[in-house]
């Protein structure tokens, strides 16, 4: 399939930087998992609830310091926009407009390829890389965990950090196929201004809608962030709705794609 070899070619002019970040900041969990100490961490549990609502809205409802879940609830899960998703969406909103302002696509859509094929192949590309970091940092605080003395693998509960993994790379889908919609019919500045814009709103709807009073408190069931806290399930093991979660995220994905993949196909593009 052309898509395929469109993926593989971008994965391999890519992969050292997708390397790179990948070992970076996988080195940095491991580390943050070396300086774990559930008695030094459990003292700082109390500084939390000093802090402004606005940061305790960043963590979660809940929070706690003393386990290595609330831990990474708190500094990976929780601050997945800041680690991850600004990158994923710099990466997506900018692949399709620099091909056309490099004028690269009029040679790759000269070729006897559709442009279905193409926007796919440039779409799975993105997904790929998400998953190579996010794969890469899942598996270096998972490493940590098992060679670290000052955490025991058998305290771990897996099961909800598995899930929590699982949604935090649902949400990063979500963030990287925001970005590559925008992508497909907006010029280089517009398409990184609107990605930015949208996942900023949608961060802000997720993260403070207890701050907007009871009249707007619903606009939180519209933002992608809203379906990522895993704080509930990471600190009190509660599954609550983390199904819904992981539906709508994943819906979110599929039909975005599928719209983003639609739009590029009608996009009048000389070549």
């Amino acid at each position: 399939m052309k898509a395929i070899r469109i993926m593989q070619k971008e994965l391999l002019s890519s992969k050292k930087g997708l390397i790179l970040y990948t070992a970076l900041l996988g080195l940095f969990y491991i580390w943050f998992v070396s300086i774990f100490d559930p008695i030094f961490f459990a003292d700082f549990e109390a500084l939390l609830e000093s802090y402004p609502e606005a940061i305790r809205q960043m963590i979660g409802e809940f929070y706690s310091l003393s386990t290595i879940g609330g831990l990474m609830n708190i500094y990976l899960f929780s601050m997945s926009l800041f680690f991850f998703g600004i990158y994923f969406v710099l990466k997506a909103s900018q692949d399709i407009p620099r091909e056309i302002d490099n004028k690269t696509i009029d040679l790759m859509l000269s070729k006897p390829i559709k442009r279905w094929e193409f926007s796919l192949g440039k779409y799975l590309y993105q997904i790929i890389g998400a998953f190579i970091v996010l794969g890469g940092v899942m598996l270096a605080v998972i490493l940590g965990i098992f060679i670290m003395p000052n955490v025991a693998p058998n305290e771990v509960p897996w099961a909800e950090f598995l899930t929590a993994f699982l949604v935090m790379i649902l949400l990063n889908l979500c963030i990287v196929t925001t970005g590559f919609f925008f992508s497909t019919f907006m010029n280089t500045k517009k398409s990184l201004v609107l990605s930015f814009g949208v996942v900023i709103f949608f961060y802000a709807v997720g993260q403070f809608w207890q701050s907007f009073g009871e009249n707007m408190e619903g606009i939180r069931y519209i933002s992608i962030f809203y379906y990522s806290d895993v704080s509930n399930l990471l600190v009190n093991s509660n599954w609550d709705a983390i199904p819904l979660k992981i539906v709508f995220l994943s819906s979110y994905t599929v039909i975005v794609a599928i719209g983003s993949i639609v739009i590029f196909n009608k996009r009048d593009i000389p070549v």
